[in-house]
């Protein structure tokens, strides 16, 4: 028996055409780990528990705060996910931090030709000890800092970037991204504070009037999830009796929620794990631990 022999057999090679040429030398193999998930959340439940609290606190509550204390708790459950890859292994990290981003805008310039926006993010460290006024008072004092003294835990990494050649920036993040990632190094000359990113990255797109969008990973940052809070909505919700016919419908409110995932950390039944215990958080409020006692 020959050492090396045919894999799989193939018939002859065939000509490609003018536009899968043209692909050809646009694309190359994938090799992209990331996949995407949508969950739709019943939050009838979560926003009545918000309520509750807004009794309690002067401070702003929004379902983007639920969502970050339902998401930490999960991320406690599955420690799988508050991992980051080095050399081949996975760290555990020893909190589960949450990183929401927070928009930054300016007021329009004279005769208001510019209006220019900017995204950073707000950092809630140990969110899975804390309580949901915990995580809003801590979020909503960063975004004021943030858009009061124009971003200074990012101003130095913004203002280096701004001083990097446009060709040089894909170099330029490759070796942040070695320093602090793979060597797991910090400096303040870096410009960026320590541990940045934390756990899982939060966005907001509901207040941007969306109802749902697919976030992209941002490798850097070293966090395999990005979660997308969609616009709150109403829909249909249908009680049947034992034979299955529909005795009684309702509109019920809901928000999806929209993950990209490194398929690295996270396969299909990790996923359904962790829709199942999302689900469970948000209807149960109440199973949080240190909560809001309502």
């Amino acid at each position: 028996m020959a050492i090396l022999q045919t894999n799989k057999p193939f018939g002859p090679p065939q000509k490609p055409t003018k536009f899968r040429r043209l692909a050809l030398g646009s694309w190359s193999a994938p090799d992209n780990p990331t996949i995407y998930g949508v969950l739709e959340l019943n939050v009838e439940k979560a926003l009545s528990y918000l309520e509750h609290l807004r009794t309690r606190t002067e401070e702003k509550l929004t379902i983007t705060h639920f969502i970050g204390k339902m998401l930490a708790e999960v991320m406690a459950l599955h420690p799988e996910l508050n991992c980051e890859l080095r050399f081949g292994k996975f760290y555990p990290r020893k909190s589960v931090d949450l990183s929401f981003q927070v928009a930054i805008e300016d007021d329009e310039a004279d005769f208001g030709l510019k209006h220019r926006h900017d995204l950073s993010s707000g950092l809630v460290r140990d969110a899975h000890l804390k309580s949901v006024i915990q995580i809003a008072k801590e979020l909503n004092a960063s975004a004021r800092q943030i858009r009061g003294q124009s971003d200074p835990g990012f101003s130095g990494i913004k203002k280096l970037s701004g001083m990097v050649p446009g060709f040089l920036q894909t170099s330029a993040v490759g070796l942040l991204q070695w320093i602090i990632r793979t060597l797991n190094l910090w400096s303040p000359l870096l410009g960026i504070p320590k541990n940045a990113f934390g756990s899982l990255l939060i966005t907001n797109v509901g207040s941007l009037g969306l109802d749902f969008a697919l976030p992209a990973l941002f490798p850097p940052s070293g966090v395999p999830s990005i979660i997308a809070v969609g616009a709150i909505y109403r829909a249909p919700v249908y009680e049947t009796d034992d034979s299955g016919t529909v005795i009684r419908t309702r509109l019920e409110r809901f928000v999806r929620l929209c993950g990209a995932f490194d398929h690295r950390y996270i396969d299909g039944m990790h996923a359904s794990r962790i829709a199942r215990d999302m689900r469970r958080f948000t209807e149960h409020p109440e199973l949080f631990k240190n909560g809001d006692a309502v």
